[in-house]
């Protein structure tokens, strides 16, 4: 099959391999021309234009940033995006944590004869590169039943129900993760005040529940800027605040947010385990 793959930054990086592995023909397409050259791969080849890239495949994958999604794939200051080269019978997968209105405004947009799916992502670059993502996917069952082999190469797939059903289910999921993100960076302030060693709270905390969140914060085979991570719980709050207050994820983002903004250079999600994400009368304890 011939697969259309948009946005391969540290994700999508990751991900085009193991279709390429599956025996699928690639066209890859991004913003940032330096990174069309990464690949090696007979199977993958570089667009020349957004344009170039839609109209090579029936499968089109984007995989960018959630503050880029509306201007690319709806266009912007006059310029097409990509529901504007769609040819018919096409499939537009959006796989960005997304508001879930941003998915219906999408799908209005959808030429005639095409269909959207939104699936998207629990797992990060490590889980993008060993094809161990969980993807949860909304959207027409008899497209998603034509795109599953294609997603099963990239890891573990749930329909979760019709279009839009894939946001809403990731900000779900997300609520749950943001409170085990900013909890680590609260348990850690709470040590700095008892001017207790970190290394050794996070042991502790390695001898109950909550293991598996610890070894993930402290995973440097899964690398991720700190302000993307504020960037989807951001557009979490902005999707709910009129549906549901959810005061614990608008604490942590703003725990998080702070520590993004007061940081000495850029953060990664692992420095909520050390000084550098510490409140500022503690960085230098």
């Amino acid at each position: 099959m011939k697969i259309s793959f948009i946005g391969v930054g540290d994700m999508g990086s990751e991900m085009v391999p193991h279709l390429a592995a599956g025996g699928h023909e690639v066209t890859i397409w991004d913003t940032n021309p330096d990174r069309l050259t990464a690949f090696h791969d007979d199977h993958i080849k570089a667009a020349t234009s957004l344009e170039d890239a839609v109209t090579a495949s029936p499968v089109i994958i984007t995989s960018v940033m959630s503050a880029d999604v509306m201007d690319l794939h709806l266009g912007h200051d006059g310029n097409p995006g990509i529901v504007h080269y769609l040819k018919p019978d096409s499939i537009l997968i959006v796989t960005s944590t997304l508001d879930p209105n941003k998915i219906f405004t999408i799908n209005k947009a959808m030429p005639e004869n095409t269909t959207l799916l939104d699936i998207s992502m629990i797992g990060g670059v490590r889980y993008a590169r060993e094809a161990n993502l969980a993807l949860l996917a909304g959207g027409e069952s008899k497209s998603f039943d034509r795109v599953l082999p294609v997603l099963n190469l990239l890891g573990l797939v749930k329909y979760v129900g019709p279009v839009g059903s894939g946001a809403q289910a990731k900000l779900v999921t997300n609520v749950g993760i943001m409170a085990a993100e900013s909890g680590i960076r609260e348990t850690l302030d709470l040590a700095d005040a008892y001017h207790m060693d970190y290394s050794l709270i996070l042991e502790l905390l390695q001898l109950g529940p909550l293991k598996p969140v610890i070894l993930r914060a402290l995973d440097v085979t899964n690398p991720r800027p700190l302000k993307d991570s504020v960037a989807d719980v951001e557009e979490l709050l902005n999707a709910t605040k009129e549906l549901i207050e959810l005061p614990i994820t608008a604490a942590g983002a703003k725990r998080l947010r702070e520590a993004v903004d007061e940081a000495d250079g850029e953060t990664a999600f692992i420095d909520i385990t050390d000084k550098k994400t510490a409140l500022p009368q503690y960085k230098d304890q």
